[in-house]
């Protein structure tokens, strides 16, 4: 029976990223239970690098990964984490009130964002409708993320360690003892010293398997769709509305649109459901003079968020040698080598979780 110190449920960003850190330092494991890795949330993420994005432990885990993406380690990726993008916020006439609070809200903490003129904002996006359109804000220090070379990276990364991966091998048991954890697998059982519960919208169902008590996650369905690409389409910025209902880029074969959903789901294979999928191309036809003739491709994927849309991080107090790594959202990515670094750091010196994102803050 082999021994690790660590084994990691979980082979999407978050679970590979915890690993990629911790197989500088020692034995660990990563357990899959899908024939590929980051076949859930992370394989579909549609990821961009905003540094002034969302709540304060989310920019902060973003900036503490900063200089990862900008210069990886030497050998992580053959090609560049980031690609240049640009984002554009977009209102209609009646939201130029919102337009202004966003960019006052957003302009310390982001000192590239401009206030730009209708005329400033066709001339990035000429698709944009003029009968629709009021006003925008720009920020070009946005980045698209490979999430294809990021996740390549540290899979090649954890190889090179010395680290094991083994796919298609859902962990069945789980049961804790003096001398660590018996993991049980379909057809063989591993000991481990220390669990890392990276399982994304399963992670409650890990936690269930030594009756630790679930925590509250809860996963939310969000769509995508490709659509053929307007004429001429260049290096168009992601554009984003203010009301929070779309967003769109150019992504290889045509043009990426979300509605931003956020539907509660079960964990579950998610797909692209046909009324979400109509309402993004109306709004998207609202806000451009582009028409949607036929759909490409559409896929879903699962966001899972504490209450508080901060991630669950640290040991349970209720096990001393289970460590919690989830409720990421829709930052994962993003926030992945920052959020690695950090949890590796934590399991090997069991320092102190910072409290807003210490798992045992949910436990009373």
């Amino acid at each position: 029976m082999k021994d690790y110190d660590v084994a990691v449920i979980g082979g999407g960003v978050a679970g590979l990223s915890a690993a990629y850190f911790l197989s500088e330092h020692c034995d660990v494991l990563v357990l899959e239970r899908e024939d590929q890795l980051a076949y859930h949330s992370s394989g579909r993420s549609a990821a961009m690098y905003i540094e002034g994005y969302e709540n304060e432990v989310v920019q902060e885990l973003t900036l503490a990964g900063r200089e990862f993406f900008f210069h990886p380690p030497e050998g992580f990726s053959e090609y560049p984490l980031l690609g240049p993008c640009g984002g554009l916020t977009v209102g209609s006439r009646g939201e130029l009130a919102k337009l202004d609070r966003y960019f006052e809200a957003w302009s310390m903490s982001c000192p590239e964002l401009l206030r730009i003129s209708r005329r400033e904002a066709t001339e990035l996006v000429p698709i944009l409708s003029d009968d629709w359109l009021g006003g925008a804000v720009y920020d070009p220090s946005w980045k698209s993320i490979d999430v294809h070379a990021l996740l390549m990276g540290f899979e090649r990364g954890i190889r090179a360690n010395g680290g094991m991966i083994r796919k298609s091998c859902e962990v069945i048991g789980l049961e804790e003892s003096r001398e660590g954890w018996k993991i049980e697998l379909a057809e063989e059982t591993l000991r481990a010293s220390v669990v890392v519960n990276a399982a994304g919208s399963w992670a409650n169902s890990v936690a269930s398997l030594v009756s630790i008590r679930a925590k509250p996650l809860t996963p939310l369905r969000r769509t995508a769709v490709i659509i053929p690409a307007p004429n001429d389409m260049g290096r168009w910025p992601m554009v984003h509305t203010i009301a929070g209902n779309l967003y769109f880029r150019p992504e290889s074969p045509g043009m990426l649109v979300c509605p931003q959903d956020e539907t509660p789901s079960d964990a579950m294979d998610a797909f692209a459901h046909e009324l979400d999928v109509a309402r993004v191309i109306e709004e998207y036809q609202k806000v451009n003079e582009h028409g949607v003739e036929r759909v490409l491709k559409t896929w879903a994927g699962l966001r899972t968020f504490a209450e508080d849309r901060k991630p669950l991080i640290g040991y349970d107090k209720e096990s001393p040698s289970f460590f919690w790594l989830a409720g990421q959202g829709g930052f994962g990515v993003q926030t992945s080598p920052g959020l690695g670094r950090l949890a590796s750091e934590l399991i090997l010196n069991r320092k102190a979780v910072p409290p807003n994102i210490d798992v045992n803050r949910y436990s009373d």
